[in-house]
């Protein structure tokens, strides 16, 4: 299984279709030609080129933030632009945009899907999704996103404050499924409008972006992911991936940390992430993890993490298959036994069974 990989588009749909004859979530094998060879020898990752698209059979662009309005009212968000290429080698690409109203307890989710189309260039830094576009600026880790939907608006900013995070080192990640680049902008400065349900809202705050591209696939349930995104009130940073393989076992556990001098560890032993309580989906039935104890104990870490709200579920412009939790969560505990508190997106996929398809006999 791959590192946090949400890559759940048209170009992956026949192998979504191959493993969903089943609502089981038995270990089942990969299927035959499912793992290409990994890049044998990966290219270090370079900014601005890596901010752009990559020919690749996977990609996405992955935006997270925490904001507050004029009236320091708090609402999360999350805007993801996926990209896949289908056996013509084209591009196929669908956007989610999601708000959170923290205090009024109401999660909108919206999607748009495009077909073919360009490659994101120096000579043409966007994308655009049947109107929702993501500018990739000229300076690394500076972005503006603009999605205009039926009850959301999403209108941002962001400018990274800290370098980037390449994740296990070099930004390179070899797994059962393929490879994959992986890199992070942990805390960019973020400032536009949000509009929910027809209210404009100016605000402000702090964004995590994240960027991944590989030749690799997505098996679904059992096999998943629990990603963590933590921003803690004194400046740093924290990714934790933890990866499920086909047979449902965690297959790769590890952690990015970035301290308030910017000073990054990579951690990959000594992690516990113990989950407390669940949350069933009245929607999909998917029971997902809804608090977690997380100990890391290379940097001295105790947390407990608890989401706001169960009902961040993301299902629009997917497969039900890919139907995912993307939510925002509170975070405290201790760093070196002295109290830290945050904040954290946290992603889990792989909870929710495929439809089963109805083969037709002659």
């Amino acid at each position: 299984m791959l590192t946090r990989s949400r890559a759940i588009l048209y170009g992956i749909m026949p192998l979504l279709i191959a493993v969903s004859c089943t609502v089981s979530a038995d270990p089942r094998p990969v299927p035959t030609g499912a793992s290409p060879e990994p890049t044998p020898t990966p290219i270090p990752v370079e900014f601005p080129r890596d901010e752009l698209a990559h020919d690749s059979r996977l990609e996405w662009w992955y935006f997270n933030g925490h904001l507050e309005s004029d009236s320091r009212d708090e609402y999360g968000y999350h805007f993801v632009i996926f990209k896949s290429q289908d056996d013509e080698n084209e591009p196929n690409y669908v956007a989610q945009g999601a708000i959170f109203d923290v205090a009024g307890k109401v999660h909108v989710v919206e999607a748009r899907a495009r077909a073919g189309g360009w490659f994101a260039s120096r000579e043409n830094p966007s994308i655009d999704v049947a109107g929702w576009r993501l500018e990739v600026g000229p300076k690394p880790g500076s972005f503006q996103i603009a999605a205009e939907g039926d009850e959301i608006g999403i209108d941002l900013q962001l400018v990274a404050q800290t370098d980037a995070m390449l994740h296990k080192e070099i930004g390179w990640i070899p797994t059962e499924a393929g490879a994959t680049y992986y890199y992070s902008w942990p805390r960019q400065q973020t400032a536009g409008t949000l509009t929910l349900k027809g209210e404009e809202l100016t605000v402000e705050g702090t964004s995590w972006f994240d960027h991944q591209w590989g030749d690799f696939f997505v098996v679904g349930k059992p096999a998943g992911w629990q990603w963590f995104a933590l921003l803690f009130d004194d400046g740093s940073a924290l990714m934790v991936s933890d990866a499920r393989g086909v047979d449902g076992e965690s297959v790769d556990l590890y952690a990015t940390f970035m301290d308030v001098d910017g000073l990054v560890t990579h951690v990959t032993d000594g992690i516990e992430i113990d989950v407390l309580e669940t949350w069933t989906s009245p929607h999909s039935g998917g029971e997902y993890p809804s608090e977690w104890q997380m100990n890391v104990e290379e940097i001295a870490l105790e947390l407990d993490l608890l989401s706001i709200w169960d009902e961040q579920e993301v299902s629009e412009g997917l497969p039900r298959a890919s139907t995912y939790w993307e939510g925002k969560v509170d975070v405290s505990g201790t760093k070196d036994g002295d109290p830290i508190t945050g904040v954290a997106y946290v992603e889990l996929s792989g909870y929710v069974d495929p439809d089963p398809i109805e083969w037709l006999h002659r």
